[in-house]
């Protein structure tokens, strides 16, 4: 089976909205000083800041597609983590003040596992409780085509041991291929 990919995301930039105010802060506070020097300093400082914010943007990745729910952060080292959607056993969101207000948080896909490892951690999403809803949305489809895969497999099994009529078999797979392409266009 294919895979294919349901939903794929960066940290928003809203996440670091504490990092831009903070950067803009200090390039007016720049401005408006009388010290060359210090001016240069709080220039540096506030580029520094929005620098950070940008590469916590570009430096995470997230995933998820039929087989793999991947989280990807870090540039020059990487911290990947991954787990199969059906190992899932609950979505947890987090959001703070700020991030109600812009609409970003942090979405936690729970797996069985030790010591934290059972963690699959999406920071700094936008509108988090939507793609909670959207992750169980693509899970019943996941499981539907699981399904209907299982039910051509023995499909096959019961048309080769001539245990079923041609002219059923064929119909049979017939529908429940055509099922299996509509689920497959409404999945991209």
């Amino acid at each position: 089976m294919q895979e294919t990919v349901y939903w794929r995301g960066r940290m928003s930039w809203r996440a670091n909205a504490g990092h831009i105010v903070l950067s803009v802060l200090l390039l007016l506070l720049a401005l408006f000083v009388d010290h060359l020097a210090l001016g240069a300093a709080l220039l540096v400082l506030a580029t520094a800041f929005l620098l950070h914010a940008y590469l916590r943007v570009l430096a995470t990745e997230y995933v998820i597609t039929s087989t793999y729910v991947y989280a990807r952060y870090g540039i020059i080292g990487r911290d990947i983590t991954q787990a199969r959607p059906e190992a899932v056993v609950a979505v947890n969101v987090e959001q703070g003040i700020l991030g109600r207000l812009l609409g970003y948080g942090d979405v936690m896909f729970m797996t069985p596992g030790e010591g934290g490892r059972g963690v699959v951690v999406f920071r700094g999403v936008k509108d988090p409780a939507k793609l909670k809803t959207a992750f169980f949305d693509l899970l019943k489809k996941i499981k539907e085509r699981s399904r209907l895969a299982e039910l051509l497999r023995e499909l096959e099994k019961e048309c080769d041991f001539g245990r079923l009529p041609e002219e059923r078999c064929a119909a049979l797979r017939q529908k429940y291929e055509e099922e299996l392409k509509k689920l497959e266009a409404g999945s991209t």
